[in-house]
């Protein structure tokens, strides 16, 4: 009976020890410690709740979800995830940042990763060398790999798309798939879905840009309007607008700003603009208040190989061409520098100038159907512009034109010279005869 009773006995004190709460309520200013007799480890301090630990903190590493975790409430807060078959190397912290099913086949799979921020790379499979800073930064990103991301939602939507660089905010927001994009500013790039290769610097430069490749936008509001376009280079602020042109070079603040599908065009200067937003094939040197067009040498030089010429026959447009055109002096007064763009003459230009009338060539253009000149550029209706420089081998031809004429003449003249001195000659003769004559009478 007794061992019976020693053995309850242990019974109810085991099941005491293993339920029993333990509760130690301190005193006001009062403090508890854990200590040694020289060296405090930790201390809590009833007047403020503070928990001091005085030494370190060691964790696991974390290989499951309940391993090596610092929470915030219900949510992991601070780890550092590591696959059993993987390489680690992971950091993550912030409420939700990274998971603990990541990993793959290969050993860097789900490795090298390191995100701060909420639900930054929650959703990370095999992916592996990205950073992720920011909130929502990287969040839904699966295999994608070699990353970076900085600023709130930047590279939010990214899947697996990979090499790229993200810095500001929603910058690169939409890219689910795009490959090698670098965005540097506050919404650039941010609609990219799956565009290749696009360097963006700025405020919202290339914001619009969904799948085109290769282009690079430096400045606020570069590209801005593209959609699709390929393969342009944008510097300056607002610098060509586009949707879906290619090809297109623009330097200066809001340089090219109307194109809209051109191509091939390079716009040069503050504001300089193409004939219209669909041109092709332009170089456009400045804006309209251009005055001077500078260079070391006065000729540009272009192709001219005979190798790469067919049909060369002699011009038939000459002199006859040359003497319809009409040389004007005249003032600008363009409508360009009214607010209604209806010039009064208000704010005409004091210098006169001399040149041609676009409208005037190209009547006489039409005269000789000889539109093939392409003396007049009519892609903009509401502003026609004049190619004199198509004039000079018209103008050649009339030289030789009017030298063949003088050289007609001069054999003419020359001809008539002979006649003259012969003329002469004769009459001379005659006279002589008529003296000797006449001495003969009056000597008999």
């Amino acid at each position: 009976m007794k061992i019976f009773k020693m053995l309850l006995s242990v019974c109810i004190m085991q099941s005491v020890i293993y339920t029993q709460n333990i509760i130690n309520t301190l005193g006001i200013t009062g403090s508890f410690k854990i200590k040694d007799n020289n060296t405090s480890y930790l201390t809590l301090t009833q007047g403020t709740g503070l928990i001091e630990i005085l030494k370190s903190v060691k964790l696991n590493i974390t290989s499951d979800q309940y391993t090596g975790i610092i929470f915030k409430g219900d949510n992991h807060f601070i780890h550092n995830y590591k696959n059993p078959q993987n390489l680690g190397n992971n950091t993550f912290v912030g409420i939700k940042s990274g998971n603990f099913l990541m990993g793959g086949a290969n050993f860097a799979d789900g490795s090298n990763n390191s995100g701060f921020g909420t639900n930054t790379l929650n959703a990370l499979t095999n992916g592996y060398n990205n950073t992720a800073i920011g909130h929502n930064v990287l969040m839904i990103n699966t295999s994608g790999h070699s990353n970076t991301a900085v600023g709130t939602f930047s590279l939010m939507n990214n899947t697996t798309g990979s090499f790229n660089t993200a810095l500001g905010i929603q910058s690169l927001y939409n890219n689910t798939t795009g490959i090698g994009n670098t965005a540097i500013g506050e919404n650039s790039l941010t609609s990219n879905t799956t565009g290749l290769g696009n360097l963006a610097v700025g405020c919202e430069a290339l914001n619009n840009n969904t799948t085109g490749a290769d282009n690079v936008a430096v400045g606020n509001s570069t590209l801005y309007l593209n959609l699709i376009g390929f393969r342009n280079t944008a510097v300056g602020t607002g610098a060509l607008g586009i949707s879906t042109g290619a090809y297109n070079t623009a330097l200066g603040y809001q340089s090219g700003n109307i194109v809209t599908s051109g191509s091939n065009l390079i716009l040069l200067g503050n504001n300089s603009q193409p004939s219209t937003g669909t041109a092709t094939n332009q170089v456009t040197l400045g804006n309209s208040s251009i005055t001077s067009l500078r260079c070391n040498v006065q000729t540009i030089t272009s192709l001219s190989d005979r190798r790469d010429k067919k049909n060369i026959n002699d011009l038939s447009l000459g002199l006859d061409f040359i003497m319809k055109l009409q040389p004007r002096q005249f003032n600008w007064d363009k409508r360009e520098w009214y607010n209604n763009s209806a010039s009064d003459g208000s704010k005409m230009d004091e210098k006169p100038t001399a040149g041609f009338i676009a409208q005037e060539l190209d009547s006489v253009q039409n005269e000789f159907n000889s539109d093939w000149l392409n003396l007049v550029l009519k892609d903009n209706p509401e502003k026609w512009e004049a190619t004199y420089g198509n004039l000079l081998p018209v103008m050649v031809k009339a030289i030789q034109e009017l030298k063949e004429e003088n050289e007609k003449l001069k054999a003419a003249i020359d001809k008539l010279k002979s006649i003259e001195e012969r003329m002469t000659e004769l009459e001379l003769r005659v006279l002589k005869q008529a003296i000797l004559k006449e001495i003969k009478t009056a000597e008999k």
